[in-house]
């Protein structure tokens, strides 16, 4: 079985809803940690995409080291996805305690996924060896240098959840919602942390890539002008020894014939030499690109809005939804809110199993059926026989990444 695969950045933000410190961690999939290797040209099938996954309930052992929510991260690392994943409030080491009403989780992934959004349109692999870099620019107080050629594809994001993450989840306000206060943030709150550590963390990324570009570079360079290397001497070392000694000979005959050849002879070699140190001059390494030649973004201009869409993981229900966040649940299945429910608006993926002791599989298939039945709805669902909300039944993990890497909504 390979190794669960390491974080690349494992950090902290502070939650909009009071500030507790939230565990969080960055996952790059093989495609940007390899970029270099394949001569800093991105891979056609990659583009600008991420997917946030959040976890279950903190007071049942939830956190982002969660078995089902490591089983994401793997399936769409392998597709290519960025990863983002967080601990609610009370999970592990992040701060503050599991609230009754679910608005501070409501703002808990509110937080990281504006982190996340910021972070991801930041991003800019796949740099050539020249790329300028300013790395004490800030999204806060000053202007974001953002290297040559952005992305000009709309990036992909999609909002997971398994269990109590997915009844969050579908609390969500909509991304413009999301957004909106981190577009011009007080400095000193907790929205312009969030910004400024987007930007830190993109920044050390882009700069690996930068010059890992630059040492690639150089390696082709100096591998390029060996070409074939070859030693020793093709003829025999009695010719070689008799070339020599005529050439000897014919220099001293010229030194006679002409007089002063011995100086005459020095002065070449000076300028010989004085041309040699010319022509290395000239051929220095390329300095980098001038400033004017780097794309500024203005502090406070807004991020490329991403495509947003959804995947739930064994979706709770009632009562249990109730239970574990009631104020979440009076508002949730009011018949305003059936009605008009977000992921039910998108492109969404909703997998569960019909063995679920948490969710009953009737009341699930009912809210399945609402989603579907929103005009212009592409919701889709994908039922596992046998499956129960942990996902440990003999073959039901199987069938959970089979209907991952099949659904057509994380490969658009």
């Amino acid at each position: 079985m390979p190794p669960s695969p390491e974080p690349v950045y494992s950090f902290t933000i502070p939650s909009i809803y009071d500030d507790a410190v939230l565990d969080c961690r960055i996952y790059h999939p093989a495609v940007l940690s390899n970029s270099p290797l394949r001569g800093t040209k991105p891979d056609k099938q990659w583009r600008s995409r991420g997917i946030v996954m959040a976890h279950p309930y903190a007071p049942m052992g939830g956190s982002y080291d969660d078995r089902v929510v490591g089983i994401v991260v793997e399936e769409f690392l392998g597709l290519g996805f960025v990863v983002g994943t967080f601990n609610f409030r009370g999970a592990n080491s992040s701060k503050a305690r599991t609230s009754w009403s679910g608005k501070p989780e409501v703002d808990d992934h509110t937080s990281f996924a504006a982190f996340f959004m910021h972070y991801l349109s930041y991003l800019h692999p796949f740099p050539s060896a020249d790329t300028n870099f300013t790395p004490d620019a800030s999204p806060i107080s000053a202007p974001i240098h953002i290297h040559r050629n952005p992305p000009i594809q709309t990036p992909l994001l999609i909002l997971g959840g398994y269990s109590y993450g997915s009844l969050i989840l579908r609390h969500l306000p909509p991304i413009p919602s999301i957004l909106a206060p981190f577009s011009t943030p007080t400095p000193g709150t907790a929205a312009s942390e969030i910004l400024l550590r987007a930007h830190r963390l993109a920044d050390q990324s882009n700069l690996s890539w930068i010059n890992a570009a630059r040492d690639h570079a150089r390696q082709s360079r100096k591998t390029a002008s060996l070409g074939i290397v070859m030693g020793g001497e093709e003829t025999s070392p009695e010719k070689r020894r008799s070339s020599r000694e005529i050439r000897r000979r014919s220099v001293e005959r010229e030194r006679d014939r002409e007089g002063g050849g011995a100086r005459k002879s020095l002065d070449l070699g000076r300028r010989v030499r004085s041309l040699s140190h010319r022509r290395s001059w000239r051929h220095t390494e390329p300095s980098q690109t001038p400033a004017e030649d780097s794309h500024e973004k203005e502090a406070g201009s807004p991020i490329v809005m991403p495509e947003v869409r959804y995947l739930l993981i064994s979706p709770l229900t009632p009562p249990v939804s109730t239970l574990v966040a009631p104020g979440l649940g009076q508002r949730f299945w009011s018949r305003e809110r059936e009605v008009g429910e977000v992921v039910g608006k998108h492109v969404a993926l909703a997998v569960f199993g019909d063995q679920d002791i948490f969710s009953s599989v009737r009341r699930t298939r009912e809210w399945v059926g609402k989603m579907r039945a929103q005009a212009g709805s592409r919701f889709e669902h994908v039922e596992i026989a046998g499956a129960g909300h942990f996902w440990h039944e003999v073959g039901v993990e199987e069938m959970l990444r089979r209907a991952l890497r099949g659904w057509e909504g994380c490969v658009g």
